[in-house]
This record gives structure tokens, sequence and C-alpha cells, in this order.
């Protein structure tokens, strides 16, 4: 019998060569609250395994000040059904807040994904580059230069 324990969350999936690495992540998420605005950025692939993340994510963005939340969906490479279901979950939560959620630049598979399954037309997207401010005037635009914005 052996004294090592299993390292929970940690899978080992081996290599061409056999031997074994660990999983990378699959999902990445970044969060900047403000307080006009909170911006939340998905990378990577939604699915079974995490898409509860970005639920929980925004649950956590209700007790902060920002009456607005944006979800930047422009770096998702597969998004799952359970992806969809975290977004309407989501929305759900901010809206009997009284906060507003804006879907940001989904990727081609979001889009697709939200529009089979009929949820399209419930969010709010936004393709541009600038976002609406949240009093209603006009964001500052975003000026792309060599080292970023």
């Amino acid at each position: 019998m052996s004294d090592e324990r299993p390292v929970f969350g940690c899978h080992h999936v081996p290599a061409l060569s056999g031997a074994p690495w660990p999983d990378e992540p699959i999902m990445w998420l970044i969060c900047d609250a403000g307080t006009d605005v909170t911006r939340i950025s998905v990378t990577g692939e939604v699915d079974l395994s995490n898409a509860h993340l970005i639920t929980e994510l925004v649950a956590t963005a209700v007790s902060g000040a920002a009456p607005l939340v944006v979800i930047d969906l422009s770096g998702v490479s597969f998004f799952g059904a359970y992806g969809t279901s975290a977004l309407v979950l989501a929305q759900r939560v901010l809206t009997g807040h009284g906060r507003r959620l804006i879907l940001h630049r989904p990727s081609p598979v979001v889009r697709r994904v939200l529009g089979v399954t009929g949820t399209l037309s419930a969010f709010e997207v936004v393709d541009r580059p600038a976002l609406p401010a949240v009093d209603g005037a006009p964001a500052r635009p975003v000026v792309p230069t060599r080292f970023g914005s």
C-alpha cells in the first residue's frame, strides 16, 4: 500500500513518448472590476468542466458597484451547451440585481452555438472594439499602437 495521496484537480496525461505530463488549463478568465464597468475576458474552451466558473465570476461581480458587466468572448475556441447555460444564468443574476450584461465580440463558435440554441437574440451583443459607456455617452475610442492600447 502506497502512502502517496492523489492530487485532485491535476491529471496526468501520457505524452506520445509515454511519459506523463500535467494537464494544461483549457480556459482562462481575466476580470477587471471597475466602478462603471466590470470586464471579464474568456479565452480557450468553455465546456462542462469549467462553464460554471463564468457564472460564479459574474455572481461575484454583482457585489461590486459596476452597473455593467461586459464578457469578452473573442478568444473562445470551443463553446459547449454548458457555456450557453452559464451565460443565460449570468444574465438572470445580473438583471435580477438591476445590472446589464453585454457579450463583447463573441467568437464565431460562440455566435454559432448561441444562434443554434435560439439564445443569441436574448443577449446584447457588441461587435465593435469600443464599448458603450454606462451613462449612454459614447465610450472613449481605443487607438491601437505598437505596444497595445
